[in-house]
């Protein structure tokens, strides 16, 4: 039994307690005083139901505001908030936490970065793990139920990426048994899958989204040929970036399972054929985390590296832009750029040796 503190109040955060307490580990569930409302039902019983893939009522150790009864003695501790909230979490935990927990944040595009400004040379800096997906599809029915729509694993990464040896063996025997390890936050930032499947239908679906009358499935009513269209080409952008620094992304082929996406079709039939994703409803609302976390958070920061190595990126500049438009706001300026992961004016070698190593 492991001690787990899983901070956040959505459906990943409530997934993993209920899940991890089946496993028989004791869990933690925290959130921070202005949000514990939104989980008010799991204050009050402390229970978590799970229905679908997965059925079971667990009752959760400790769901608490108190940071320090969250993380003290845990053995992991798990974020799982939209990206944009990454800094306000690591403000929360820098101070309160030890050299030997492990920070897990699904999903994470490159968080660890964000961490490491936060915390700097602070000597209670933990060791920083990223994946590229939760593991399961899930979906919040109400507060304290969730439905599981479906389990799978990707490979993650460590930050510093040397922290694998160590802890990689061990996290797969405590947590999930996770197929394999990226070779640093990067190539684990550059294989997130939502930021190529995303957009392209939200985009075009925007009216769509925001009608009041109207329940939008995105993989049943937005998987259509030109909304897929411009997920293939931000996927081979997102293929030249990792090629500049030496990575054969195959992130999308693998969850499409093909050898190589060409063209809309691919990615229409991996939507269409599976019950887990079109069973799913939403958004419908353009504040969505599609919308909101995808694009800002993610093909911002591929965007910005690319723009300072010189790799053009059309298409994610375009989808940035429109979104942008929508939402009111510039996210070139606002969302998850090189300046903030602290990479603005690196060299690919200097970027390579900072995941590797955790330090310039």
């Amino acid at each position: 039994m492991k001690k787990i503190a899983v901070l956040g109040t959505g459906n990943i955060a409530q997934t993993l307690s209920v899940d991890f307490k089946a496993k028989g580990h004791e869990v933690r569930l925290f959130a921070p005083t202005h949000l514990i409302s939104r989980i008010q039902k799991i204050v009050d019983t402390h229970e978590i139901e799970c229905v679908g893939a997965f059925e079971t009522r667990q009752k959760i150790d400790v769901v608490t505001s108190d940071i320090d009864e969250a993380i003290k003695g845990a053995d992991y501790i798990c974020i799982c908030v939209p990206g944009n909230r990454h800094e306000e979490y690591a403000k929360i935990l820098k101070g309160h936490t030890m050299v030997d927990q492990i920070v897990i944040t699904f999903n994470g595009c490159m968080a660890s970065l964000i961490y490491k400004n936060v915390w700097g040379d602070d000597k209670t800096c933990p060791i920083f793990v990223e994946s590229t997906i939760p593991p399961f599809s899930t979906r919040r029915i109400e507060p304290g139920k969730v439905r599981m729509y479906d389990r799978h694993l990707a490979p993650i990464a460590f930050f510093p990426a040397s922290a694998s040896e160590k802890y990689f063996d061990q996290i797969r025997e405590d947590i999930y048994e996770f197929p394999g390890v990226y070779a640093d936050i990067l190539e684990c930032g550059l294989s997130l899958v939502n930021p190529t499947v995303h957009p392209g239908p939200c985009l075009v679906n925007l009216s769509n989204i925001e009608k009041p009358d109207f329940t939008f499935f995105l993989y049943e009513h937005g998987f259509q040929p030109s909304g897929l269209k411009i997920d293939v080409l931000l996927n081979k952008e997102r293929l030249a970036i990792g090629k500049a620094f030496g990575y054969q992304i195959h992130a999308l082929e693998d969850f499409a399972g093909v050898d190589k996406i060409d063209s809309w079709e691919a990615l229409y039939a991996m939507g269409h054929g599976s019950h887990a994703l079109t069973s799913i409803a939403g958004p419908n609302d353009i504040n969505y985390r599609y919308l909101t976390e995808d694009i800002p958070i993610a093909l911002v920061c591929w965007a910005s590296i690319a723009d300072q190595l010189g790799i053009d990126t059309p298409i994610m500049d375009a989808v940035i832009t429109l979104t942008g438009v929508a939402h009111d706001t510039n996210w070139f300026e606002n969302g998850r750029s090189a300046t903030r992961l602290g990479l603005a004016g690196k060299s690919v070698a200097e970027i390579k040796n900072y995941v590797k190593a955790g330090s310039y």
